[in-house]
């Protein structure tokens, strides 16, 4: 069931607060504003009222929590494929949750758990995807952005933005259904790499302490960048990726 909000501070807030009191798997709340959004690395996720279909799905997910990083692989997924059947918008993904139009990042996917007992209680996944955005207005974020009105030309309306939340809804819901079979998260694990624009890339990655700067080579089984440095093979569980260049 989808509840539509006006103004909120975080979708995935909202959702997780309501998960706490035993809302079952698949409520999803989508907003028209977010005065406290969240992206990865504690960074503020900026939209005025209106312009972006932000929205969260509460999951109870069965499988493993090793797999979890699938969860925002099938957003990802969902959101591309939706994204370029919709508005023939040519999109690749950014490891590990961003979806970008050449260098500029059009969707952005944070997925936040929550476990009772060593067991996982619940999952809230949250994307927040531009819409209605110029490109005057997306060159005051300070960061390559884009939106889908940049590349389509489309002006999207409130039924419009709910449509398309749905769709992403609809395309996500198969993918995130197939991660109970282990052939299903290999299937979903491959797909990502299909359309991963980091893998092949010189990147520099920035964590906490470290930067390294090497060949991002693969994603590992348990959802770990593999960076190929001129020492060693380095599997990175999470930081900032800058692509430097494709490699032949």
């Amino acid at each position: 069931m989808m509840r539509h909000l006006g103004n909120v501070d975080s979708t995935n807030r909202v959702l997780s607060d309501l998960a706490k009191e035993g809302l079952p798997e698949g409520q999803i709340i989508l907003a028209d504003h977010q005065s406290s959004g969240r992206g990865r690395l504690d960074r503020d996720w900026i939209d005025t009222p209106g312009s972006s279909v932000l929205m969260s799905v509460l999951l109870r997910p069965t499988f493993p929590a090793e797999y979890f990083f699938l969860i925002t692989s099938a957003m990802s997924l969902a959101a591309l494929r939706v994204l370029e059947s919709k508005f023939s918008i040519r999109c690749k993904l950014k490891w590990p949750n961003d979806v970008m139009v050449d260098d500029k990042k059009i969707a952005g996917v944070l997925a936040e758990a929550a476990f009772e007992g060593g067991r996982s209680s619940w999952v809230v996944v949250g994307i927040g995807l531009n819409c209605r955005q110029s490109e005057e207005e997306l060159a005051g974020v300070g960061r390559g952005a884009t939106s889908v009105f940049a590349e389509s030309g489309k002006l999207l309306g409130s039924k419009e933005r709910i449509d398309l939340a749905a769709e992403i809804v609809s395309e996500f819901a198969v993918l995130y259904l197939s991660l109970t079979g282990q052939e299903g998260r290999i299937s979903v694990a491959g797909l990502y790499r299909q359309s991963c624009d980091t893998i092949g890339s010189l990147v520099r990655v920035e964590m906490s302490g470290e930067t390294l700067i090497g060949v991002a080579t693969d994603i590992s089984v348990e959802g770990n960048l593999l960076v190929e440095t001129d020492s060693c093979m380095k599997a990175v569980p999470a930081g900032d990726v800058i692509h430097l260049r494709k490699t032949s």
